[in-house]
């Protein structure tokens, strides 16, 4: 697939955040549809859906896509587990007509994804490799499951490259975990890294350190970091490049990079010449990260990669210190509010500025002199009058290369509405929508429904035709 061919929500907007981990939906517990409001509250697109079975998973993405939020699919389960069926977690999403985006396990360097609590980086590339295999086979977009060190990615890499499975690649994904530790948007290349700048006696004043204030100073003055790379230094929310370096690498290119998890913790003091983070740090933190998708800009001042699909901030709910809503530290308004105010947008890709719109072909009929008028702007075209049976051309007819055929049985265009034109005849295969077919033949969805006679609310199914316009 081509990366623009992966699915994504329709107005695209980059912003995700983890859902709840209860995952329970009942009259008296509504608690993903409650889940639901949550994100649309906050306008993100994308979440990350973790569960315990793929019903309670397929209910929670049922309701997630029908609100116009792309759910990406986690099966909560130990990396040494015995046999997990992941053909039916692809075919419950399929069968619900939800792109089958799975995260195939977690964070393999963790003690706690792990029955034996003993990581084994060399078996979760053998188990990962053979799961995105059978994912990849069953239809689905097998997801690189939140690996952080490049000897985790290399071993997936090079366990499904010795299975011969390296077609898997055309359809995988990576799963991003860019946590920002204590640490602004731009860190590594921020000056209390780089520079080591002394903290100011009302910055020491408002905020929470744990040194005090001279010692403080001293040492940033000795752990400032002149030339820090993000390469050196990648405990920061723009690993991203340090993500898209290994694929490339390796693979030769970047796969598509989703959020699973990420942001900033809750309170967390991890590096000392920096405040344990401040509840305004978070919100304005956060609200930075999302809009590098609003501008085409990351914080270091470098494009926005097409690769880099959504950012996905930890977590909605349900008992963690970092829950947005209800948690045991209490609800974080300042954060909700802070991510709610950024204005309405839809991203862009760099295909986006590359495909202007075009005008629909027009036959163009030889005047009596066998000359062709100059050609004028065709901004819109009317609607089609009735017109008279044209003979038969002679010898001496301009070149057909320039006249469209028109469509057999051809519907009649509604007053007011261009006439429809000729195209191809397309396959509806399993998963895809009419948006998801419109962007992979560059054209609107509004055309692809005119051109079928379809009904706007119509749902398209797997094997059905449709003439796409050209």
């Amino acid at each position: 697939m081509n990366l623009r061919d992966f699915p994504r929500p329709k107005n695209d907007n980059g912003i995700g955040l983890h859902f709840r981990l209860d995952l329970v939906e009942t009259e008296n517990k509504p608690h993903i549809s409650e889940g639901v409001a949550w994100l649309q509250q906050i306008n993100a697109k994308w979440t990350l859906i973790a569960g315990q079975d793929w019903m309670q998973i397929g209910k929670a993405a049922r309701l997630c896509w029908d609100a116009g939020i792309m759910p990406v699919c986690r099966l909560v389960c130990k990396i040494d587990k015995g046999f997990i069926d992941w053909e039916n977690g692809v075919k419950t999403l399929l069968d619900l007509g939800i792109p089958a985006y799975m995260q195939i396990f977690n964070e393999p360097g963790d003690s706690r994804e792990w029955k034996n609590e003993q990581p084994d980086i060399a078996r979760f590339g053998d188990k990962w490799a053979d799961a995105a295999a059978r994912v990849f086979d069953a239809g689905g977009l097998p997801g690189m499951g939140g690996v952080l060190g490049e000897d985790e990615w290399l071993a997936a890499f090079n366990a499904t490259q010795a299975n011969g499975r390296s077609d898997i690649w055309q359809k995988a994904w990576f799963c991003v975990h860019n946590y920002g530790s204590n640490h602004p948007p731009l860190y590594p290349y921020d000056d209390v890294n780089q520079k080591g700048i002394p903290v100011t006696a009302e910055e020491y004043a408002q905020y929470k350190f744990s040194m005090p204030f001279d010692e403080l100073n001293a040492f940033r003055a000795e752990h400032k970091n002149p030339g820090d790379t993000i390469f050196d230094d990648d405990t920061a929310v723009l690993r991203i490049h340090v993500f898209k370096k290994w694929m490339i690498d390796s693979l030769g290119f970047c796969l598509p990079m989703i959020g699973g998890e990420g942001g900033w913790q809750w309170q967390v003091e991890e590096d000392l010449r920096y405040p344990k983070l401040p509840d305004e740090w978070h919100a304005n933190y956060t609200r930075e990260m999302f809009e590098w998708f609003r501008f085409g800009k990351l914080s270091d001042g470098s494009p926005l990669m097409d690769e880099l699909f959504c950012c996905t901030a930890w977590i909605q709910a349900d008992g963690q210190a970092d829950s947005w809503w209800f948690g045991p530290l209490g609800t974080k308004q300042l954060t909700i509010d802070t991510v709610a105010s950024i204005p309405s947008f839809v991203r862009k890709f760099s295909w986006d500025a590359a495909e202007p719109m075009q005008p629909a072909p027009i036959v163009i009929a030889p005047n009596p002199e066998n000359e062709l008028p100059a050609p004028e702007p065709i901004l819109e075209l009317p609607a089609p009058e009735p017109k008279p049976e044209l003979p038969a051309p002679e010898p001496t007819t301009p070149p057909t290369d320039e006249i469209t055929p028109p469509l057999p049985e051809e519907p009649p265009a509604s007053p007011g509405e261009p006439p429809v034109v000729a195209g191809i005849t397309y396959t509806v295969q399993q998963g895809e929508t009419v948006w998801g077919i419109s962007r992979k033949f560059g054209t609107t969805v509004d055309a692809i429904i005119r051109a079928n006679n379809l009904d706007a609310n119509a749902r398209i199914r797997t094997g059905q035709k449709l003439i796409i316009p050209r």
